[in-house]
C-alpha cells in the first residue's frame, strides 16, 4: 500500500530555507551595488586619487609648420578644477619670437571621450602667450595649440600632460 503526499508536505519539500533566501538576496544586492561602484569611480575619474598619473614634462617643445612651440607648464603640477597657467612661446624657423599670432588651446582627455572648455592664449609679449585652462577631472591630457595668423594656414601642435586631483 503506498501512501499519498499531501500538498503540504510537497510545499514544505521545495520552499527554500530562510538562510539560503537571505544569501542570495545579499548576492544579488552586493552585485548590483558593486557594478554600481565600478560605474561610478570610472565616470568620476577616482582612480587617479589612488593611483596618480606620472608628473608630465613641464617644458615641452613641438614643430607646428612655420613654428616652433614650446609648452611650459608655469604653474608646476597641473591640477583638476586648477588654479593652472601654462605658456606657449612661438619662433619661426630663424628663431625669431612671432608676435600677432591668435593662439587658443584646445583640451582633451587622452583616455576617454571628455572635453575641457578651448581657452584663449594671451599674449604677453616676445612670442609668449599665457593660457589658464581648467581641466574637469584628473589624468592624462591633450593641449592642442591652435595657431592662426594673417597670411599663413592654421597651424596645431599637440602636447601631452597628466593633470591630478589637488
Amino acid at each position: 500500500m503506498s501512501q499519498a503526499i499531501t500538498h503540504e508536505q510537497v510545499s514544505a519539500r521545495v520552499q527554500p530555507s530562510p538562510l539560503i533566501d537571505r544569501l542570495m538576496r545579499g548576492l544579488i544586492f552586493g552585485g548590483g551595488a558593486f557594478v554600481l561602484a565600478l560605474l561610478v569611480w570610472g565616470h568620476l575619474g577616482l582612480g587617479a586619487w589612488l593611483f596618480p598619473p606620472a608628473p608630465s614634462a613641464s617644458h615641452q617643445a613641438a614643430v607646428a609648420g612655420p613654428y616652433h612651440v614650446a609648452f611650459d607648464a608655469v604653474s608646476g603640477q597641473l591640477t583638476a578644477n586648477g588654479p593652472n597657467s601654462i605658456t606657449f612661446t612661438l619662433q619661426n624657423v630663424a628663431g625669431q619670437p612671432v608676435a600677432g599670432a591668435t593662439v587658443h588651446a584646445s583640451l582633451a582627455m587622452a583616455t576617454m571621450a571628455m572635453y575641457a572648455p578651448t581657452v584663449a592664449a594671451t599674449p604677453q609679449g616676445n612670442g609668449t602667450y599665457a593660457a589658464h585652462p581648467i581641466f574637469g577631472m584628473a589624468g592624462i591630457w591633450n593641449v592642442t595649440v591652435v595657431i592662426t595668423q594673417a597670411g599663413q594656414p592654421e597651424q596645431r601642435a599637440t602636447f601631452q600632460v597628466s593633470v591630478r586631483w589637488h
